[in-house]
């Protein structure tokens, strides 16, 4: 009897600390103050780069860069919103074009970091081409409220309200939306979402995940870590907390059902969001599509490895796609 007690202690006090691990885990992966060094996860933009500690570029040619010394000259004006629940103030930074114009461009950056770094360089590429740009801080990033990142469920939430204010601006808005790592999965989460239409023309994905789970398995994986229990416990502490279920957060059965146009462009050398799932996003598209991958490029490093091809592949859709009057029609 003394060992049956001894032995359900020892399995209660495994549990507990295995709840606990998950809990932290939980905390590490989602909360915008995670306290340790996300060295799996955050892999996109380490440490330095979170919202209390100054910016550094990965790439010390990126410091000299004349795009980015346009960037760091141009003054943006402030916009804040609601969430549509109300409970999260959200904040962007708009940069009209010189010449009044209904093209406009959100963009929705990645996993830990915020707008005005992620299109530091694409930034200029959207002013010289004559866009407004709207460059948004997801919730819970940088200097948006809320506390939870949610991998692009809610933050997609969020960006049908900031397609309404781009309305506000201009009620024939013809919009980009262009997304970068999780914002890329974030634009994909709208594609087949009516309410987008008719003022959103097409959507740039640049290196999005298949979905939340596969990301995380993917990830586990490499680091020779067992996936399946450990994303389901994790899954129990997301729902608690967020909301939803990290198996329905899944951008690839979004695309299934696209109704706008869609660039999708990934790093040929990406080894944290695969380029298999670039492939995979692509093939599984019903809307027009067009699909661009960057030999040698790291994860949200194909700009920067070959902006030429980049660009080219920018204007082609805006060329396609912007004022023009017919209806867009899939392959």
């Amino acid at each position: 009897m003394k060992a049956k007690r001894i032995l359900g202690a020892a399995a209660t006090a495994g549990a507990a600390v295995y709840a606990g691990a998950c809990g932290l885990l939980f905390y590490e992966i989602f909360h915008r103050k995670a306290t340790i060094p996300g060295k799996i996860f955050d892999k996109t933009n380490p440490p330095q780069t979170r919202d209390d500690v100054p910016q550094q570029d990965e790439d010390a040619q990126a410091q000299t860069d004349s795009r980015l010394e346009w960037m760091q000259a141009q003054s943006f004006r402030e916009v804040t919103l609601q969430s549509a629940d109300g409970k999260t103030t959200l904040k962007a930074h708009y940069l009209p074009a010189e010449t009044q114009t209904d093209h406009y461009v959100i963009c929705a950056h990645g996993y830990r970091s915020h707008g005005r770094r992620e299109f530091r360089l694409l930034a200029k590429y959207y002013h010289d081409r004559g866009f407004n740009i709207l460059l948004v801080d997801h919730r819970a990033s940088g200097e948006s409220g809320g506390a939870l990142i949610t991998f692009g469920v809610k933050e997609s939430a969020d960006l049908l309200r900031w397609i309404d204010w781009v309305r506000d601006e201009c009620a024939s808005a013809q919009i980009v939306l262009h997304g970068i790592s999780m914002g890329a999965a974030t634009v994909l989460m709208l594609s087949d979402r009516e309410e987008i239409l008719p003022n959103v023309k097409y959507i740039v994905s640049d290196c999005a995940f298949t979905g939340v789970t596969d990301q995380f398995r993917s990830v586990l994986q490499k680091a020779d870590i067992p996936s399946r229990a450990l994303i389901a416990s994790v899954d129990v502490f997301n729902r608690l907390f967020s909301g939803f279920s990290l198996y329905d957060a899944q951008p690839k059965d979004h695309v299934q059902n696209a109704c706008v146009p869609i660039l999708f462009i990934h790093g040929g050398g990406d080894d944290f969001v695969p380029t298999e799932m670039g492939y995979e996003n692509y093939a599984v598209c019903t809307s027009p599509k067009a699909l661009l991958i960057v030999d040698g490029a790291g994860h949200a490093r194909s700009y920067p490895t070959d902006s030429a091809r980049y660009e080219e592949m920018l204007r082609s859709f805006e060329e396609q796609y912007l004022d023009a009057d017919a209806p867009v029609q899939a392959e």
